[in-house]
């Protein structure tokens, strides 16, 4: 049974990354793990108590491994939107966006939380909002009302988010990824909602590289920006 095969096979999966869905979702899992094995390091290293250098070098190192990761598959393409500190990777015309969940948020995908902010607001602005944020006058309802929730826009220009919930403590716990957009406090809202198994066994091309043992210190150093910012949104890794 190949795993990597079986990872990304669901329906929705399919209609955002086409063929290359379970290489997607594997991707998703190495860089979720590298990004937790390099912030523990870090963390370690640094000899504070506080969780703040996990944080501030999980999301960095998130956002440009999911990016590596994804290089070798095929028609993809990275952009950089404006208000964006890292490239985005787009597959099949689908924009990825990585982002650490705050340190307050619970594993469980109603209970998500990445800081709200203009760029993630304009990001994911054309995922269909619940009908309740759209604050309707009475006469504008049926009046059997509707909880259906539409798919957002086309599956040619969509942006889905794939949330990370992880720390140095727990490690990497959870990946969900899926349609979905921030509320005004910052919870998740999701239309459409996955997730990608973290402990699974990933089939590797086999490779001298691949075959041995690697060790963060062995990898080329990323240049992290770690300098002090008024924005502590940073320091706990949220954005």
């Amino acid at each position: 049974m190949n795993t990597a095969q079986e990872l990304g096979g669901s329906e929705w999966f399919r209609s955002r990354f086409g063929d290359a869905a379970p290489t997607v979702a594997a991707a998703l899992i190495r860089a979720g793990r590298s990004a937790h094995d390099t912030s523990a390091d870090t963390k370690a290293t640094s000899g504070l108590r506080t969780d703040e250098p996990y944080g501030a070098t999980f999301w960095q190192v998130l956002a440009l491994g999911v990016v590596e990761e994804l290089a070798e598959v095929q028609n993809v393409r990275k952009i950089r939107p404006k208000g964006s500190r890292f490239h985005l990777p787009v597959v099949a015309g689908t924009t990825i966006y990585a982002a650490k969940c705050a340190s307050q948020s619970g594993p469980e995908a109603d209970r998500l939380v990445i800081r709200w902010s203009q760029f993630r607001d304009e990001l994911l602005s054309d995922v269909e909002r619940r009908p309740e944020e759209y604050l309707p006058l009475e006469e504008w309802q049926d009046d059997e009302g509707t909880e259906e929730l539409v798919s957002p826009t086309s599956e040619a220009e969509a942006v889905v988010l794939v949330a990370f919930v992880a720390s140095d403590r727990a490690g990497l716990e959870r990946i969900h990824i899926g349609d979905g957009y921030l509320d005004g406090n910052g919870a998740v809202i999701w239309l459409h909602h996955e997730e990608l198994p973290v402990e699974v066994a990933l089939d590797l091309d086999v490779t001298d590289e691949a075959s041995e043992p690697r060790r963060f210190d062995e990898a080329p150093m990323r240049s992290l920006d770690m300098a002090v910012r008024e924005d502590d949104d940073l320091a706990r890794g949220s954005q």
